[in-house]
């Protein structure tokens, strides 16, 4: 059966890259501007503080956290909050190749970045995507994440740095997968009563009702063949689904095959 997730993802067409390889010695601070695309920094080595420019309190980012933001918005990076900082754009220089390297040299610690980018070409036409927060961490608080997530960021690094033949093929994929693994663990973190569709999500029979109507578009379900499938009454079923998705079962079906 179908992965409501997956199946988001893909009707979205979505595209990771890395735009930048950052290699920062403190002293260092960089606004990165309101960008228009999604935005992810991965810690390599070293820590950083990541702070939203229209508000919110600098969050630490330490090896192998991962923050993503959406939406792009203005961000600050710096060793340490309340840095004087610089704009992205002077500070990224871009080689031949077309991968950007952000160096700043200094005698103090050594902070290593991957900095990417992810495109959701029509994104907008899907609610899940105006839910999200404008910045989601991951970070490894009960072990869980570590052996997946630390990988992918150094085979992400590694790549980069290989100049290897087929690297951006690569690179593209394992930050697809890396990205994936940001909006799952966020979604499996959100409080159990979360309402909307990051909680549809999370609610395993609807969920399951979306697989199934993903994966078999074209027939012609009704309210209650999706609620026994789901193991739920008819009346339960629709109003949950409704609750959590925000339109009736069979109106979203018909959205969905449009």
């Amino acid at each position: 059966m179908s992965d409501a997730l997956t199946d988001i993802l893909e009707s979205v067409r979505m595209r990771g890259s890395v735009f930048s390889r950052a290699s920062l010695h403190a002293p260092w601070g960089i606004e990165s501007g309101d960008l228009g695309r999604g935005i992810f920094h991965a810690v390599v080595r070293g820590r950083a503080y990541v702070q939203l420019v229209a508000g919110g309190d600098p969050i630490v980012l330490e090896r192998g956290d991962v923050v993503l933001m959406p939406f792009g918005h203005n961000h600050l990076l710096a060793d340490e909050p309340a840095r004087q900082t610089r704009l992205l754009r002077d500070l990224n220089s871009v080689d031949a190749d077309g991968m950007g390297h952000l160096v700043v040299e200094g005698e103090g610690a050594h902070t290593s970045l991957i900095c990417g980018e992810v495109i959701f070409d029509g994104g907008e036409a899907h609610p899940v995507f105006s839910m999200l927060p404008p910045l989601i961490r991951v970070r490894d608080i009960d072990g869980s994440m570590a052996p997946v997530v630390e990988t992918l960021v150094e085979l992400i690094a590694s790549e980069v740095d290989s100049h290897g033949p087929g690297a951006d093929a690569v690179v593209a994929r394992l930050t697809d997968v890396l990205v994936i693994y940001v909006l799952r663990d966020y979604i499996n973190r959100l409080p159990a009563d979360e309402v909307g569709w990051l909680g549809a999500l999370r609610d395993v029979e609807i969920r399951m009702a979306l697989g199934l109507m993903h994966s078999r578009p074209d027939q012609a379900w009704t309210v209650d063949e999706l609620a026994r499938a789901v193991g739920m009454s008819r009346s339960s079923f629709f109003s949950r689904f409704k609750g959590l998705v925000g339109e009736p079962p069979l109106q979203y079906l018909t959205r969905w095959r449009v």
